[in-house]
């Protein structure tokens, strides 16, 4: 009986006290032993299958957006360096020039393609010369929806409608018109459609609204696409990586962003936080970035090839031990107990707090509180 003692700390999580009285059936341990040896199993069969390739790799062609900088450029140089031939989309002349010059004594074709994810008009300009392009290659083995931003993020109060409608037309609408443009191209070659989310698709994460917004809904379109899409041989493949050192999460880039942000908040919202929330907040979020952030980005880029040219792909991608280990385990919680989780972590870490919210709408329940207490002493008194 003392040998489970040990375990009654599992009873505050719920589910969990039936399991530890079951701790003393031996023919239930013998159950969970054998579902754990058919777990680990299936993890190597999936490692030893994730290891085959499909044939002619050389020949296929491939499609990336967001290729300037970061993933996307990493990606298409690892594709080039294994034959492939890559349309590398990217928003400016200096990224495309740039990646030629990575790429110009690879063995396989690069081609750069000036396109703005967020315009219509420049993503079928893309999609038109794509159709010509690649009819040699039969149409495209891939398309990598890899561009995105992270926009103005911080507590909502001190955004706007703009904020989100800016993120989402590149991480979101950008991801749809490219996809649109471009599957007619994929269904020719039975091919796939890769698409990046983040872990921001599965814990909405304070203070990034906009981002998680975006991603929520790239991953439900996704969803829904890989359904429809399957009937004509064509496989959709999500990326769920966590945090990484890229320009998106540049500790001078982000406190810039902020300070700009900060700059157009109205009087009373920065009254309702203070600057010291402000300032303390951006300190700690450049601070957390840098701790948690990867430096392996090479994880997110093999995620991507793998994704390409694996005979058995994933349909999803967990890539960085702060997705497979906290925020993906976090999302499959109970709202209520992930909640109280963040709450407790943000204490113990000593999260500042909005100077001034608790003053100013505490007071007015307060007066209501006495101001129903007087009517009910009144209505007793006159009793």
């Amino acid at each position: 009986m003392s040998s489970n003692l040990g375990l009654l700390w599992l009873s505050f999580v719920p589910g969990l006290p039936y399991l530890v009285y079951r701790l003393q059936d031996v023919p239930f341990l013998w159950g969970l032993g054998v579902v754990v040896l058919l777990w680990i199993l299936y993890e190597i069969i999936q490692k030893i299958l994730g290891l085959l390739e499909i044939k002619d790799i050389d020949r296929k062609a491939v499609f990336i957006t967001g290729c300037d900088t970061g993933f996307g450029n990493l990606l298409a140089i690892k594709c080039v360096t294994r034959g492939m031939a890559v349309f590398a989309g990217c928003l400016t002349e200096k990224g495309a020039e740039s990646l030629r010059k990575a790429a110009e004594f690879l063995p396989g074709k690069l081609e750069t393609i000036i396109v703005d994810v967020a315009s219509d008009e420049s993503v079928a300009k893309a999609a038109a010369y794509l159709d010509k392009a690649t009819e040699q290659y039969g149409g495209l083995h891939g398309v990598v929806n890899n561009a995105g931003i992270v926009g103005s993020s911080f507590f909502d109060d001190m955004l706007t409608t703009k904020d989100y409608k800016s993120v989402v037309e590149v991480n979101t609408f950008g991801v749809i018109r490219v996809t649109q443009a471009t599957k007619h191209l994929v269904k020719k070659t039975r091919g796939r459609v890769v698409t990046v989310a983040s872990i921001c698709a599965r814990v909405g994460i304070m203070g990034l609204g906009p981002y998680t917004v975006s991603k929520y809904a790239v991953s439900g379109y996704c969803e829904v696409i890989r359904q429809e899409l399957r009937y004509f041989g064509v496989s959709v493949h999500i990326l769920e990586p966590g945090f990484f050192r890229t320009p998106l999460i540049d500790e001078k880039i982000v406190q810039a962003r902020l300070d700009e942000m900060w700059k157009s908040v109205p009087e009373n919202v920065k009254e309702e936080y203070g600057e010291k929330f402000f300032k303390e907040s951006r300190e700690r979020a450049t601070e957390m970035l840098h701790k948690i952030g990867s430096p392996h980005v090479h994880l997110v880029v093999d995620a991507y090839f793998h994704a390409l040219t694996a005979r058995f792909p994933h349909l999803r991608y967990q890539i960085g031990n702060d997705s497979k280990f906290l925020f993906i385990p976090l999302s499959y919680l109970p709202t209520g107990l992930r909640d109280a989780l963040i709450v407790a972590a943000e204490k113990l870490s000593g999260a500042p707090v909005p100077e001034n919210a608790l003053q100013k709408y505490a007071a007015p329940k307060a007066t209501a509180i006495l101001i129903d207490d007087a009517k009910s002493n009144s209505s007793k008194g006159s009793k």
